[in-house]
């Protein structure tokens, strides 16, 4: 049985191995890491899913990009927001493209718990 410790993870923490992990293959190709630096964000799912996702945007990021240059990495978190967001713009041709993936906040089923309007009455 998973307890909460195991079941959440870093976003910050898990971006960084994932860019550790594919910084020789980004650096290969020419790609320059920026990254905006942001508080820790605590994500109610397993730090592997977290990480897989981020590796996969950033393979995805490394293959993509045209020209080689920057590759902008930031993490967005608005207040009031059901998620939050890595985002990974990187030129091709003359434009800049822009891949992201989105991580949950909170845990989906438990959310209507905590609102009167969730309670069964009858």
């Amino acid at each position: 049985m998973a307890t909460e410790a195991t079941t959440r993870a870093c976003l910050h923490c898990a971006l960084a191995r994932a860019l550790r992990a594919e910084s020789a293959a980004l650096a290969r190709r020419g790609l320059e890491v920026r990254l905006s630096v942001v508080d820790p964000i605590l994500l109610p799912m397993r730090g592997a899913r977290v990480y897989r996702a981020l590796r996969r945007l950033l393979r995805e990021a490394e293959l993509a990009a045209q020209p080689p240059g920057p590759l902008k990495v930031a993490i967005i978190m608005l207040r009031g927001k059901s998620h939050a967001e890595v985002t990974a713009t990187f030129p091709v041709g003359r434009r800049a493209v822009i891949r992201s993936c989105a991580f949950p906040l909170f845990v989906p089923g438990a959310l209507a718990g905590g609102f009167a309007e969730a309670l069964d009455l009858g």
